[in-house]
C-alpha cells in the first residue's frame, strides 16, 4: 500500500508535538515565582522570601537576588542560595507603606530570569528596645549615675523599654535596670563581679534584653572610653569598654559580639571617644544599620539621654534616619566648641571601603613611580589632615580632598573625588563645633606618622579593612 509523502510528513510532526506536550517541562527554560510572601499581603517583623526555580535551567541556578522597592530608600537587594532560595526580611528596618518585590535568578552561563511584581504592605506597631550597657568601672563612674537619672526624666512610654546594665569604679557586682510603667527604674543587683571589657558579658546583656524586653527596632549603645580600633593606654588593637579591673572589648570583638545576636541591631551607638573611623563602621557592618559615635573625644557627661528619649517618646514612629539624626543634633546642642558627632548609614559602607581600595591602589602607583618625592608629598598632606585627640585618626574626607588637591596625576585624582563623592551616602548627619574641628566630615581613617605606623600596623592588620584594602599596603609603601 502507497502512503504519501504528506501523509508521513503529517504523522512525523504529530508524533513531534506529543514528545514535546510529554517533556513540557522543558518547554521553559528557567521560570521563577515568589512563593513567599504572597501578592497583597500584610507583612511586619522578620519575613521570610521564598523563591521557586523550575524550567531545565533550574538546577544550573546558583542564587536568586530579591528586590524590594519603595518608601523613602533605594533599592533593597537581598540574595538567597539554591537550592532553599530564602532570605529574611526585616520589614522593621522599613516605613510603613506598600512595597513591590521581585526575584531574579542567576544560572550558569550567565543565564538570568526574572519574577513578576508581587506587592506587599509593611504594617509594623513600631516599638522600641533601648538598650545602654554602662562601663562605669573607672573614671567616668559619676556621669554613669548622671546618664541613668538623665534616662529616668524622659519618662516612661509605653512604645519604649529603656534598659541599662550597669558596672561601678570599685563597687563589687553590677546592676540591671528598666524603666517601669510608674516612671521609676526598677533595678535588680547581682553580688558577682563582671569584667564589663568582656565580649561575652556585653553579648549576655544584649540578648537578656532582646529575650526579657523584644520589640520591633532596636538601638544599643555602649557607654564607656573610647579609642577607635587602638587600646587607650597602648597600640594593641584599638576598642572600647575599658574596664579598670578587667579588660576591654577590641574592634574584632565587638564585631563579633554584633554579629551572633540572632536579631538586627538597627542602631548601634557609641557614647565614647573616638569611635567614628571607617575601620569601626566595616567591622561592625552586617548585622547593625546604622552607627552613631564621634570622631572627637567626648566630653565626660557623654549623650544627652532626656532630650534624645523625649525626642523618642514624642514620636515613636520616628524613622532610623530621624532618630540618629536627633541623636547629633541633640548631642551638639548640648555642648560648646570642640566636639564631634556623626551618624552613618553603614548599608553604605562597602561603597566608600571599596574607594578607599582604589585609592590606596592609586597612590602605590604614584609611589612607584614618583619615588621620594611622591612620598614627600603624601606625608605632607597627612600632616596637614584634620586630625583629632589621636593625631593618626585623620578626617577621611579632608585627605581626599586634599590628596586630589595637591597631586596632580589623574588616577589619583579621580579616586580621591570617587571616596569624596561616597561619604555623604555614608554620613546622614554631622556635627562639629570650633575652629579646630572645621574640617570634620563625620568618619576618620587611620594615616599614621612613621612612628605611629610602626607601634600599631601589626594589629591594624587583624582588622577587615585592612584584609579587604590594600590601605595597609599603601602605609607599607609610605613607611
Amino acid at each position: 500500500m502507497k502512503v504519501s509523502y504528506w501523509k508521513i510528513l503529517a504523522i512525523a510532526l504529530i508524533v513531534f508535538v506529543m514528545g514535546q506536550a510529554a517533556s513540557c517541562s522543558n518547554c521553559i527554560d528557567l521560570l521563577v515565582l515568589i512563593n513567599n510572601p504572597t501578592n497583597g499581603a500584610t507583612v511586619s517583623d522578620m519575613v521570610q522570601l521564598k523563591a521557586s526555580v523550575t524550567g531545565s535551567l533550574a538546577s544550573s541556578v546558583n542564587y536568586v537576588k530579591f528586590t524590594i522597592t519603595g518608601g523613602p530608600y533605594a533599592p533593597s537587594v537581598l540574595t538567597a542560595y539554591s537550592p532553599s532560595y530564602t532570605a529574611d526580611w526585616d520589614t522593621t528596618a522599613f516605613v510603613n507603606g506598600n512595597y513591590s518585590i521581585k526575584a531574579k535568578a542567576y544560572a550558569s552561563g550567565g543565564k538570568t530570569a526574572e519574577s513578576p511584581a508581587i506587592n506587599v504592605t509593611v504594617d509594623n506597631d513600631i516599638k522600641w528596645t533601648f538598650m545602654v550597657f554602662i562601663n562605669g568601672d573607672n573614671n567616668l563612674d559619676p556621669a554613669a549615675l548622671d546618664d541613668l537619672n538623665e534616662m529616668k526624666s524622659a519618662g516612661y512610654s509605653n512604645k519604649i523599654n529603656v534598659v541599662a546594665q550597669l558596672d561601678r569604679d570599685y563597687s563589687p557586682g553590677y546592676w540591671r535596670y528598666h524603666l517601669n510603667s510608674g516612671g521609676n527604674w526598677d533595678i535588680t543587683s547581682f553580688e558577682q563581679e563582671l569584667d564589663f571589657g568582656n565580649p561575652n558579658v556585653l553579648r549576655d546583656f544584649i540578648n537578656w534584653a532582646m529575650t526579657s524586653y523584644p520589640a520591633s527596632r532596636y538601638v544599643l549603645v555602649i557607654w564607656d572610653h573610647g579609642a577607635g580600633w587602638r587600646e587607650r593606654r597602648g597600640e594593641a588593637i584599638k576598642g572600647i569598654s575599658y574596664d579598670d579591673h578587667g579588660g576591654y572589648i577590641d574592634s574584632v570583638e565587638l564585631a563579633d559580639v554584633i554579629n551572633s545576636i540572632s536579631r538586627p541591631i538597627h542602631i548601634v551607638g557609641m557614647d565614647a571617644c573616638l569611635m567614628a573611623m571607617v575601620e569601626v563602621a566595616y567591622q561592625i557592618w552586617g548585622n547593625s544599620y546604622f552607627m552613631v559615635t564621634s570622631q572627637q573625644t567626648e566630653p565626660g557627661d557623654g549623650w544627652p539621654y532626656d532630650t534624645i528619649l523625649n525626642d523618642l517618646k514624642t514620636n515613636p514612629n520616628m524613622s532610623f534616619n530621624e532618630l540618629v539624626t536627633a541623636i547629633v543634633v541633640r548631642y551638639m546642642a548640648s555642648y560648646g566648641d570642640g566636639v564631634t558627632q556623626s551618624a552613618s548609614n553603614l548599608a553604605y559602607t562597602g561603597t566608600v571601603v571599596n574607594r578607599c581600595d582604589t585609592l590606596a591602589q592609586a597612590l602605590r602607583s604614584y609611589i612607584t613611580s614618583g619615588g621620594a618625592d611622591a612620598k614627600r608629598t603624601i606625608t605632607d598632606i597627612i600632616g596637614a589632615t584634620q586630625c583629632y585627640s589621636y593625631t593618626d585618626y585623620k578626617d577621611l574626607y579632608d585627605f581626599a580632598r586634599r590628596i586630589k588637591d595637591g597631586i596632580n596625576n589623574t588616577t589619583v585624582d579621580d579616586a580621591a573625588q570617587a571616596v569624596m563623592d561616597s561619604i555623604p551616602s555614608l554620613i546622614i548627619r554631622e556635627g562639629h563645633s570650633g575652629t579646630a574641628l572645621t574640617n570634620s566630615h563625620g568618619v576618620s581613617v587611620w594615616l599614621p606618622n612613621t612612628t605611629q605606623f610602626g607601634s600599631g600596623i601589626a594589629s591594624y592588620r587583624l582588622l577587615n579593612f585592612a584584609l579587604n584594602t590594600q590601605w595597609d599596603e599603601f602605609l607599607d609603601d609610605l613607611y
